[in-house]
């Protein structure tokens, strides 16, 4: 589905440059030479570097609750002008609802805000294991509705063979991805506490990008190198569920590491590593997201990522700024420790707004986890 756009002069030199949520299948502006940027990535980009305070109150300022989702707030702050270390202003918006269910009503208000089009692809809530016949062809046809907008806007022509090579592109940076993370499968993993979420960008706007595929490789070699030797001290190795604590970063990997606890797994970043090997292929990936799944299907998936890297304990964000996601939490921690027959422990906090993050509370209850995983030992 596309708004109204003015066509352009076919074959246009000038870039093109659009905004993207993070699971809007890239392979589609990526064949046709567009430059995109990911405003949840900047958002994240700008917490770390302390500035997500002064966004959200911009936001505010604005006329946005500050119950919104500090993305929402940082992204329409960042929208305004009000930073000079923000993406580029966009001349499209690129959306799809596989990920939050408050996605559709923030590049709504963006594109009200930047007054541009924006191009969306509805992606159901997915009760079965795979998507029915039914479910791919409404999403293949809503994808040749965006390519062709994006045609008339532009003045780009799709070039199958072009979708193609992109695809094979995609699908080696997300194998290079996939090594990546399975250095975590070493005992102590040679991966530091939230590190693998530093490279999260790469793969949301650059995974067609050969570059992404030669830089992973190379990550992927560092990290088989750094590797511990058999005889190091063990680590308390654990999954991540959520969303990283941005503002707090460096807090909360100082006391992961003086606790001696190693997260090895996580519920975002094996979300990028799919492959596929036709459009139909490309449509089920981007259909399976983790939170774009039943609550059954969420569970298989977290349970094996647990099971895979050998996962000791869990630790649950329970993200202020997700609160569609927290809603089931409390039923997941309950299945996985049950099923997984580990410990789980949670904490609050926020993915940018620091005021919601409490460095006392976190301690404890990661103190909490490392006694409870000391017992079973």
């Amino acid at each position: 589905m596309a708004r109204e756009a003015r066509a352009q002069p076919a074959g246009s030199g000038r870039e093109w440059v659009g905004w993207m949520s993070t699971k809007f299948p890239l392979e589609i502006p990526a064949a046709l030479g567009l430059t995109v940027f990911c405003p949840e990535s900047a958002a994240a980009a700008a917490s770390c570097r302390g500035e997500s305070s002064a966004l959200c109150q911009a936001a505010e300022e604005m006329g946005y609750c500050r119950d919104l989702c500090s993305y929402v707030r940082m992204g329409m702050a960042l929208a305004a002008g009000q930073t000079a270390g923000g993406p580029p202003r966009p001349d499209f918006l690129l959306c799809c609802n596989n990920i939050c269910s408050g996605m559709l009503q923030w590049y709504r208000a963006l594109a009200r805000t930047l007054d541009i089009p924006l191009f969306l692809l509805d992606f159901p809530y997915q009760e079965d294991r795979e998507p029915s016949p039914s479910l791919v062809a409404y999403l293949r046809a809503q994808i040749t509705e965006v390519v062709r907008g994006l045609e008339e806007l532009t003045g780009r022509r799709w070039d199958p063979l072009r979708f193609q090579e992109v695809c094979r592109q995609a699908n080696r940076s997300a194998q290079a991805w996939q090594r990546v993370m399975d250095a975590a499968l070493a005992s102590p993993s040679p991966l530091g506490n939230m590190e693998l979420f530093d490279y999260m960008p790469l793969m949301v706007t650059g995974r067609c990008a050969k570059e992404t595929e030669q830089q992973l490789e190379a990550l992927a070699g560092k990290l088989q190198s750094r590797a511990v030797r058999p005889g190091g001290s063990p680590k308390r190795r654990i999954f991540w569920e959520g969303t990283p604590c941005w503002p707090a970063l460096d807090r909360v990997v100082d006391l992961l590491d003086r606790k001696n606890v190693q997260i090895v797994a996580d519920t975002l970043t094996p979300s990028l590593g799919f492959r596929y090997e036709d459009l139909d292929g490309l449509i089920r990936a981007y259909c399976g997201t983790i939170n774009g799944v039943s609550l059954e299907r969420g569970l298989e998936m977290r349970t094996e990522l647990c099971r895979r890297y050998r996962v000791e304990g869990i630790l649950v964000h329970y993200n202020r700024s997700c609160r569609p996601w927290c809603g089931a939490l409390q039923e997941t921690e309950r299945r996985l420790g049950r099923e997984l027959e580990v410990p789980v422990v949670s904490f609050h906090g926020d993915q940018g707004d620091p005021e919601a993050f409490s460095a006392a509370q976190f301690e404890l209850r990661l103190d909490t986890l490392c006694e409870l995983m000391d017992q079973k030992s």
